[in-house]
């Protein structure tokens, strides 16, 4: 009976573990649907000169 404390705290981390792959997992996946969907709406040139100010922006700020 002492060890579940210990079972508690692995299936809590692997628990948190899940949930934050599945979110990166997730946001990536509307990056890309976004990506794709300015695609369609704007020259490619344009959409990358975006994507590129954002990075800088992500570098410098983030």
């Amino acid at each position: 009976m002492t060890d579940r404390p210990d079972k508690s705290d692995r299936i809590s981390r692997i628990a948190y573990e899940q949930q934050q792959d599945f979110l990166r997992r997730s946001s990536l996946q509307f990056l890309e649907c976004a990506i794709h969907l300015c695609a369609t709406n704007m020259s490619i040139s344009e959409l990358a000169t975006r994507l590129e100010k954002q990075a800088q922006y992500l570098r410098q700020f983030g």
